[in-house]
């Protein structure tokens, strides 16, 4: 179970890298319009997420010595798509010209809170 959701995970990582690359040499950022725009915003999304995903879930193995490995990969997977989203969500504030400080911290703030919440709803259930 535990192989084919990581093999999943990778898939996704390579296929975005692919779709981001295809984005990135053959859209003209000054001429492109609001659908190539959202292509390659969700290829950034699907890429960091596949990828902060699996160095996440790594990094708790390597860091904790368990036997349970099993226990780390939705987490794992819950927070590289939270912190995937917030970057992907400074990027397109940063492309409308709308990112400064007080709309940056603000958002930080809210997605070390989005992943609090989901710590302490697991252990209050």
């Amino acid at each position: 179970m535990l192989k084919r959701n990581l093999f999943f995970i990778f898939s996704i990582l390579i296929v975005s890298a692919a779709s981001l690359m295809l984005c990135i040499f053959n859209y003209n950022p000054y001429e492109a319009n609001t659908n190539q725009f959202t292509i390659f915003y969700s290829s950034v999304l699907l890429f960091l997420a596949s990828l902060f995903s699996i160095t996440i879930f790594y990094l708790k193995i390597s860091l904790s010595k368990k036997e349970m490995v099993y226990s780390y990969f939705w987490p794992s997977t819950r927070q590289g798509f939270i912190l995937s989203a917030g970057i992907v969500t400074l990027l397109v504030l940063r492309g409308l010209r709308l990112l400064d400080v007080w709309t940056g911290a603000p958002l930080f703030m809210a997605i070390i809170l989005i992943e609090l919440f989901f710590q302490t709803k697991k252990r209050s259930a």
